[in-house]
């Protein structure tokens, strides 16, 4: 990172810092779901970015885990320090079964994605009995750990900045290291890279499985800041929108996650305040970044300051 991004990382880090002593409830409340949503699209990206695995079952991950933690709080009292793990084991055991569809490539591996997702809604929403259906889950108390507890939501915007912070730091030792070499190795030639020795499958599959990790611990602060979760959580438009946020801000990158969750989540607050149709507005969002910035928000700046120094250069 050069010295203009670790000056934009500080810039964005004072601002996080001191957003709710200027933002209003509203805006404390968006950001926190820019921060969630961001840390589920960074999920999805150690796929798509570091691997070119597209996989659009992430949102089954991110539900299972909101659901576990949910069900154990309210229904069984159980308190934070054990239904939050117990959440994120969820999720991961899940992905731990899902990721067996690392055997497949291409379009099989998106198709056998979206299927296992469509099971997982499936499950959610007939099983009214055990998940309250449509319904849901609610009434989740904010996390509470011994006499530490979070009271208010910009103590808890607090809490998922520290956390996406702490996750964001480890995943960008876990791509320098020598499987993330490996993992990008696989995806410019996963021929070339098992011919040096590396069993691509085991990585991939390893891939997979930090990935659900990730995902789930979106879930994780997602039912804790909402206080509520159904069966749309593990919907497929979930996945697809962490998939476009990783897409439009910059796949293959820390901050690229979370800038395309600040597009899609305030666009789609302002465009739906007085356009029904906002979706329409997404899938345009969506083209023009395809046909203009193939790379992403993120892959458009650095493109900029490139062309910028070349003149420079002259």
């Amino acid at each position: 990172m050069g010295r203009v991004g670790i000056g934009l990382a500080l810039a964005a880090f004072a601002v996080a810092l001191t957003l709710p002593q200027f933002a209003g409830p509203f805006w404390m409340g968006l950001v926190t779901q820019m921060l969630i949503f961001g840390l589920l699209a960074l999920s999805v990206d150690l796929l798509l970015g570091q691997t070119g695995l597209f996989s659009l079952c992430h949102a089954s991950f991110f539900a299972v885990a909101a659901y576990t933690t949910a069900i154990l709080q309210v229904r069984y009292a159980v308190p934070t320090l054990l239904a939050a793990p117990a959440g994120l084991v969820a999720g991961t055991l899940l992905a731990l079964g899902f990721g067996l569809a690392v055997r497949t490539r291409g379009v099989y591996f998106i198709l056998i994605t979206i299927a296992l997702g469509y099971i997982v809604w499936g499950v959610l929403h007939r099983w009214s009995s055990f998940t309250g259906g449509d319904n849901g889950v609610t009434n989740v108390p904010f996390p509470a750990v011994g006499e530490l507890r979070i009271g208010s939501h910009t103590e808890y915007y607090y809490f998922v900045l520290a956390v996406v912070i702490a996750c964001a730091l480890v995943y960008r030792v876990l791509i320098a290291s020598p499987f993330g070499l490996s993992l990008r190795g696989i995806k410019a030639s996963e021929t070339r890279t098992r011919s040096l020795g590396y069993r691509t499958g085991l990585h991939l599959y390893a891939a997979f499985v930090l990935s659900g990790l990730l995902a789930s611990l979106a879930g994780v602060l997602y039912v804790y800041y909402n206080r509520f979760v159904n069966p749309v959580s593990a919907s497929f438009p979930i996945s697809v929108e962490a998939t476009l946020m990783a897409i439009i801000g910059g796949s293959g990158t820390i901050a690229g996650p979370f800038i395309g969750s600040g597009i899609i989540l305030g666009l789609r607050n302002w465009v739906s305040s007085f356009f029904e149709l906002y979706a329409t507005v997404m899938g345009v969002v969506f083209i023009a970044t395809v046909l203009w910035a193939p790379d992403g928000i993120v892959g458009l700046v650095n493109r900029l300051r490139a062309a910028r120094a070349r003149r420079k250069a002259l």
